[in-house]
């Protein structure tokens, strides 16, 4: 009990490390007597001062230290649950709520792989931002980042997850906004903000459903008391947090905002791909899926959308020349791959590629910064080559995330990723959305192999004067240290901590998943090398190009949609019909008919009004008899 408190300890210490280096100043100076450098504490004659970079570098240094030491206690204590209650939340109201942390094996995994990344992140911004005016806010920030990503994994109670999910959001908007001077990137931000408030509609309805029907905000007790929904209320309340975590984590319908999130600086990117913000909805289901049971018609669906978003955004990287947009669109694939696997009921299996993709994926944006960065912000694949020879540590990384992207054997990708394959294989379940997984992971080979030839093997496009340098410790550490991640992290998660995961497979099942390989790179060299103007290029390529005409579809039909029903239904219908007909003007048309109907009744024949007076006498005998 004692080592479980400790660990509970530690867990928040964490948290306090984070927040006291969040709150510290950017430079402090003060008489140099007694310190020493230490964590960014620097002496320079008289004076010391305090550099925020260095620090926020140390800290997360710290951070992982700290995450392993509980990592490692967690697994030796045969991983137990430990819930750390704050405080009961109206508990006299007879609601069922505490404010209470989790540290489970979700949590503490999550605890270390984030910080390891983050880690090398922000050592990276060291160098990428070196020259930005406000680099110790950009730092602030990534750390806040971190905090609220922290909060999301070990809340068990829906409100703080809330807060989690809606601060990832809203410093998403603020760092892929950072270089607010170009509209490119002020109207990715807003664009991110607005499909993740779409998407936050649903976990919206899933909280309410929580408060009304089950009086409860813990997912402890979500678990607990679930069975009493009828099954459409069930299914409401799971589709409910199936849309929340399909804006979080661009599924398709909410997919436009990852690639566009390209426009902010490489970092963020890094962060905001791998480890944080995008794998908020697939931990959202998972934390789901292990308390509540999941109807089948909920992990068909969850199959058919993680299958045609893999197979969707695998298609557009195929043809894209940023070399951004080819990894943002390759972490939707990666994504709707673990959407299959929860469709598959697989909520393990789907945590180890969150674990392993946040390496390799964190690595390749990185190296794609770093081409970028020494190419003067060029990104165009056709604009580059011979690189290797100019960046070799990048060039070798690049190559090294690609192939455990597509799954090569004994690296990262590959005991994650074809493991959902191999799942999909020996399950009897939806069989389209297996096979668009597939068809998925056959186009990840051919544009991870289209990354490393217009980058490395094609002849130099370069500037032959562009000043490309690979000497900066605070470029070379990061990368190395992801690409030992991607080369041990899957061995020693699938050796150590998943180690139930290993599927026993007839050899000929086993083999689909690694020719996908051999048959990848065969359609890259006959499509890029050896066929430069094939028959169906004109249909294909356009319809890939344009992301199956998606953005056109929406931006033109929809948007059009809305422009005719509001100008039909919402102007014409207030200004032709409350104001001319109800309003002053209609007011006025109306006396002017009653006056001139009155005028036409004072004919001046004095018949007319003795027939009148009797016709009104006579119903008015007529109604005092019946009355």
């Amino acid at each position: 009990m004692n080592l479980v408190f400790y660990l509970a300890s530690i867990g928040l210490f964490i948290f306090f490390i984070l927040l006291i280096n969040v709150f510290s100043a950017s430079s402090v100076y003060f008489k140099a007597g007694e310190f020493k450098p230490f964590l960014g504490l620097y002496v320079s004659g008289s004076c010391s001062f305090c550099d925020f970079g260095f620090l926020s570098v140390s800290s997360l240094k710290a951070l992982v230290f700290f995450s392993f030491l509980v990592f490692y206690f967690y697994l030796s204590l045969g991983c137990p649950l430990v819930k750390v209650v704050l405080f009961d939340w109206l508990e006299g109201a007879g609601f069922f709520g505490n404010v209470c942390f989790v540290f489970d094996f979700y949590s503490i995994s999550f605890f270390l792989v984030g910080s390891y990344v983050t880690w090398s992140i922000v050592q990276f911004s060291y160098y990428y931002m070196v020259g930005d005016p406000r680099w110790p806010t950009f730092f602030r920030l990534l750390l806040v980042f971190l905090l609220n990503m922290l909060l999301l994994v070990s809340s068990d109670n829906l409100f703080f997850i809330f807060v989690g999910w809606e601060g990832v959001g809203f410093l998403s908007f603020l760092l892929i906004g950072w270089w607010g001077t170009r509209s490119d990137a002020n109207s990715a931000a807003l664009e991110a903000v607005i499909y993740n408030r779409v998407g936050d509609l649903g976990f919206l309805v899933f909280f309410c459903i929580s408060f009304c029907y089950l009086n409860t905000w813990s997912l402890g007790g979500i678990g607990v008391s679930y069975e009493v929904l009828d099954s459409l209320i069930l299914v409401v309340f799971l589709l409910g947090g199936l849309v929340a975590a399909m804006g979080k984590s661009a599924q398709l319908g909410f997919h436009p905002w990852l690639p566009a999130a390209m426009e902010g600086p490489t970092p963020v990117s890094a962060l905001l791909h791998s480890s944080t913000m995008v794998v908020a909805g697939v931990f959202f289901l998972i934390r789901l899926g292990n308390v509540v049971e999941f109807p089948s018609i909920f992990c068909s669906f969850c199959l058919v959308v993680g299958g045609v978003t893999s197979m969707f955004a695998a298609s557009a990287a195929v043809v894209q020349y940023d070399i951004k947009k080819i990894v943002a669109y390759s972490t939707t694939s990666q994504l709707g791959l673990m959407v299959v696997s929860i469709g598959l009921g697989n909520f393990v299996v789907a945590f180890f590629h969150i674990c392993t993709h946040a390496f390799f994926k964190a690595m390749l944006f990185l190296c794609s910064g770093s081409v970028i960065h020494s190419l003067s912000d060029e990104q165009d694949l056709r604009k580059m080559g011979g690189l290797f020879y100019f960046l070799p540590v990048t060039g070798a990384c690049i190559t090294l995330g690609s192939l455990a992207l597509v799954g090569t054997p004994f690296l990262a990708g590959f005991y994650s990723k074809d493991l959902i394959l191999e799942v999909g294989l020996v399950s009897v379940c939806n069989f389209l959305g297996v096979t668009l997984a597939f068809v998925s992971s056959l186009f990840t080979v051919v544009y991870s192999f289209r990354i490393v030839v217009f980058c490395f093997l094609f002849p130099s496009m370069v500037n032959s004067l562009s000043p490309i340098v690979e000497e900066d410790s605070n470029l070379i550490l990061p990368i190395s240290r992801l690409a030992l991640g991607t080369i041990f992290s899957g061995w020693v998660f699938c050796g150590y901590v998943f180690p139930g995961l290993v599927l026993v497979l007839p050899v000929g099942l086993k083999i689909i998943a690694f020719l996908m390989v051999f048959v990848g790179v065969l359609l890259g060299c006959g499509i890029y090398l050896g066929f430069s103007g094939y028959s169906f290029n004109s249909l294909v390529y356009s319809f890939f190009a344009n992301q199956w005409f998606f953005l056109t579809f929406f931006h033109n039909v929809v948007s059009g949609f809305y422009f005719v029903v509001s100008v039909v239904f919402g102007t014409r219908l207030l200004d032709r019909g409350w104001s001319e007909s109800v309003g002053p003007h209609g007011s006025g048309v109306l006396v002017t008919d009653l006056s001139s109907f009155q005028q036409g009744l004072q004919t001046g024949y004095i018949k007319y009004y003795i027939l009148s007076s009797i016709l009104i006498s006579l119903i008015l005998i007529t109604l005092v008899m019946l009355s």
